[in-house]
């Protein structure tokens, strides 16, 4: 009688227990960036009835590309998603950087390969051809600045992406981000590590959309100009696809000039997410057609 009391109370407590963590897991229902299941099942939710905005390079259009003052800035904008571009240093050290060189985006010059994070310190981002006081951020402070508060899409350049996987585990954020990878031996190799992360890989035809339908886990691709067609973006829908699209360069630089034609056009086939250099902009503008909540 007392073995059966004593398992009695055994099973109490574990029930007790699990119902705790349960509430702990789903307490904050109010904040739409904290992923419970991963990127995909929110971006999904999300795009449900409007289209998301993807800040190009993050919010630089006040500071410089890739620093840490324009995550806060589109985080303060309320930007749903910004792309922000990882590099490595020469002594391993992840780091945001677009371009292998640091002379168009610092008051230094040479490769990023060729400077250690410490001596990278010596350097300043500029903005305008002006030396500002913001310096190359690390993506371990871009992880703890961005954490339940943006979505990022990471796009990778020269990365070992097994490194990269590493980081996202340590701040929980391994299914949480997505990542533009151009190279296609790199989502195979990032996939063979985990093949539920999320990639995004760029499809300029049919064939290539549903090669990586049948490979891919994630149902997220970035149409292109050759791809972004109303047959593809029919195909997408039947098939569960989310689909990523640009306005960059020409129709981001009309848009602004109140020539929203090319706007338009990529809005009324409705993709998921807009990348764009302008999106306070174009956030105001969807949410003037009803497109964004």
């Amino acid at each position: 009688m007392r073995q059966a009391s004593t398992r009695l109370l055994f099973y109490f407590a574990i029930l007790f227990i699990f119902s705790c963590s349960e509430k702990t897991v789903h307490s904050d229902t109010t904040n739409p960036y904290i992923v419970r299941d991963n990127v995909i099942s929110k971006i999904k939710n999300l795009s449900q009835n409007q289209i998301l905005v993807c800040a190009h390079r993050a919010y630089h259009k006040f500071v410089p590309e890739n620093s840490l003052a324009s995550i806060k800035q589109a985080i303060e904008a309320k930007i749903d998603i910004i792309e922000v571009d990882v590099n490595t240093t020469k002594d391993g050290i992840l780091v945001l950087m677009h371009d292998n060189e640091i002379d168009r985006t610092t008051n230094g010059k040479g490769y990023i390969s060729n400077y250690t994070y410490a001596e990278l310190q010596q350097f300043s981002l500029t903005f305008n051809g002006e030396i500002t006081n913001h310096k190359i951020p690390t993506l371990n402070q871009v992880l703890s600045l961005s954490k339940d508060k943006i979505i990022l899409n990471l796009d990778i350049k020269r990365v070992d992406v097994s490194k990269l996987h590493q980081q996202l585990k340590v701040y929980q954020m391994q299914n949480a981000v997505f990542s533009y990878i151009w190279d296609k031996r790199k989502i195979e190799k990032i996939l063979a590590i985990d093949s539920s992360y999320a990639v995004l890989p760029e499809v300029s035809n049919i064939t290539e959309m549903e090669y990586y339908l049948e490979n891919v886990a994630s149902k997220l691709q970035h149409l292109n100009e050759k791809s972004f067609t109303s047959e593809n973006m029919s195909w997408a829908k039947e098939n569960d696809i989310l689909v990523f699209m640009n306005i960059l360069w020409k129709p981001d630089e009309e848009f602004i000039q109140n020539n929203t034609k090319k706007v338009d056009a990529i809005l009324a086939l409705h993709p998921a997410i807009i990348q764009t250099d302008h999106p306070k902009k174009v956030l105001t503008y969807l949410k003037s057609k009803n497109l964004h909540n």
